[in-house]
């Protein structure tokens, strides 16, 4: 690695870094306690062959490039310099394809609706705000919808927060987003047996190379607003094996709820969240259906993981 590198991102876990020259992003184990990124990368790879199995997924996947331990002397000797100064400390790091930031008609096209006027300026001028992921958020809607009532005056492209009533404002397609993300549980559930705990969805542009094997069964959605663009799925350390019983039915049912609001949520007043539901769950029972033997004794569990739901609802 010649590039420097600048970080594109923070969660719990630690620090995201990439360079505007490669297609990598460096995943750093700089983070809070309890979090794990050799449980991130080994998930990373059942995800990935769980989805390949099944190859009507059609989210995108990021490619897993490797895992780095922290006493990889050969690997940090050659590579520390490319992190600034005040992050030349060697940690564990996982590397993996980067996620491909939206451009500036997008970006431009986000501010414009739904930044503070006062903050347009210096987003549009902000280089960090150049990383613009946007989560869907098919579970939630805006209290307060419009920008000029918004008590919130910060904002940000990364990881932008876009609710159900945004998706529908800008006339996208959110009952696929919740097909997409009702295969993709039914794969890791039933093929790969993780509980998908804490994972995260983004819409973001596809792969430049959409021929690989990496993008194989992925859907590539149209917009006026955003372009061409996909549904992403990352981040899994805090995913966990999941036994085929009642038992790791409960577990993934917790895991649903304690997730960010990407999936539809059944029981909700207003009717289109409701049909939005519908979309997930009749999709998750269809793919689920696929996956399992009917004669199986877990061709039952995907039933009694929706009813589960409904009850918490």
């Amino acid at each position: 690695m010649t590039a420097q590198l600048r970080r594109i991102g923070q969660g719990f876990c630690g620090t995201v870094w990439a360079s505007s020259s490669e297609s990598s992003a460096f995943k750093r184990e700089d983070g809070g306690p309890g979090r794990s990124l050799y449980n991130d990368y080994t998930m990373h790879l059942k995800a990935l062959e769980s989805l390949h199995t099944h190859h009507e997924h059609r989210v995108c996947v990021p490619a897993c490039h490797g895992y780095v331990p922290s006493d990889d002397r050969t690997w940090w000797d050659s590579n520390l310099s490319a992190f600034p100064k005040g992050s030349q400390i060697s940690c564990n790091v996982l590397i993996t394809e980067r996620i491909p930031p939206f451009l500036d008609g997008a970006r431009s096209a986000i501010i414009e609706r739904y930044c503070p006027e006062e903050l347009t300026a210096s987003i549009k001028s902000s280089k960090p705000d150049e990383d613009c992921l946007i989560r869907p958020y098919l579970g939630r809607r805006r209290l307060v919808p419009r920008r000029k009532q918004s008590q919130f005056r910060a904002f940000s492209l990364r990881n932008y927060p876009l609710h159900v009533d945004q998706i529908e404002e800008l006339q996208l397609d959110g009952a696929l987003y919740a097909r997409v993300m009702a295969k993709t549980l039914a794969s890791l559930y039933w093929i790969a047996h993780m509980d998908a705990n804490d994972v995260e969805f983004v819409l973001a542009p596809p792969r430049h190379n959409q021929t690989d094997t990496e993008s194989a069964g992925a859907h590539t959605m149209q917009s006026s607003i955003l372009g061409d663009h996909c549904v992403w799925l990352l981040d899994f350390d805090c995913c966990r094996a999941m036994s085929q019983d009642e038992a790791g039915v409960q577990q993934a049912v917790a895991a649903f709820y304690r997730n960010d609001p990407f999936y539809p949520r059944p029981g909700r007043t207003d009717d289109r969240d409701q049909r939005l539901w519908e979309e997930f769950k009749d999709q998750f029972l269809t793919s689920s259906a696929a996956i399992l033997d009917p004669e199986s004794p877990e061709a039952r569990l995907p039933g009694y993981w929706i009813a589960l739901v409904e009850q918490r609802s």
